[in-house]
């Protein structure tokens, strides 16, 4: 009994003192934030996040980090990443946009069929996995309503169960729908944020294409298709064209 003491006593503390560890790095780089030492600062989050730890608030705080160290481009990465986790921080929101106050390239939106532009907001409401999260509950409980009304005798109760049932089956699919759309963006059309200062987009892509037209960094673009190591990329005014993979960075 005293050796399976022992040994959980043992588990317990190597527990703790790897957690201890694994929190270490954040912590330090709290600090350091704290203290102004902001190159230390992204040095340590991005550590932390090499290890695979990601979240929204630690993306916020390294987008933070890069921003005071007056690093806007990563800054308007990290803060994107940032949103993506969590779609409805104002916090992070705000900041994104004072970031992008920093940049050069100002564009004009290419003007959307209204019902596609609501579509596509209201897609970007939540994350995919927060989209499909809710299609299952949404699913189950229409499954479940459903259930109920088979087999209960009671006209009210069937009544009522049949129609919520109908209408949380219906929200399963606009929600499963949105979710399988956010997927779709994320792996088809990826968004990107450029970091080098100034880059020429090519007409193909090698370095002897036709010189279309120069972008600037800190611009957020989409990557539409690729070969090599260039990317075919589509700007929020319809103009496409073909950069380097290392001009950029995806969201």
């Amino acid at each position: 009994m005293k050796s399976a003491i022992t040994i959980i006593s043992i588990l317990y503390i190597a527990f703790t003192a790897n957690a201890q560890h694994s929190y270490q790095p954040l912590d330090s780089a709290n600090t350091y934030y704290s203290n102004g030492n902001f190159e230390k600062a992204i040095q340590l989050y991005e550590q932390v996040l090499s290890e695979g730890v990601h979240s929204s608030e630690l993306y916020y705080n390294l987008g933070n980090a890069y921003y005071k160290s007056n690093k806007y481009p990563m800054a308007i990465v990290n803060y994107e990443r940032a949103l993506k986790l969590s779609p409805g921080d104002s916090d992070i929101a705000f900041n994104l946009e004072m970031a992008n106050m920093n940049i050069i390239d100002k564009l004009e939106v290419m003007p959307e069929f209204f019902l596609s532009n609501w579509r596509y907001k209201f897609n970007h409401l939540l994350s995919s996995n927060i989209w499909a999260l809710i299609s299952i509950a949404l699913f189950v409980s229409g499954l479940l309503l459903l259930l109920v009304f088979f087999f209960s005798r009671i006209s009210v109760i069937r009544k009522a169960t049949f129609w919520i049932g109908i209408l949380f089956i219906g929200s399963f699919f606009v929600s499963f729908n949105a979710s399988r759309k956010m997927k779709w963006y994320a792996e088809k059309e990826p968004e990107a944020i450029i970091i080098t200062p100034s880059v020429v987009v090519k007409s193909a892509p090698n370095a002897a294409g036709t010189e279309l037209f120069i972008i600037h960094e800190g611009l957020k673009i989409k990557v539409v298709d690729q070969l090599d190591d260039w990317r075919r990329i589509r700007l929020s005014d319809g103009n496409k064209g073909w950069l380097k993979v290392s001009d950029l960075v995806v969201i």
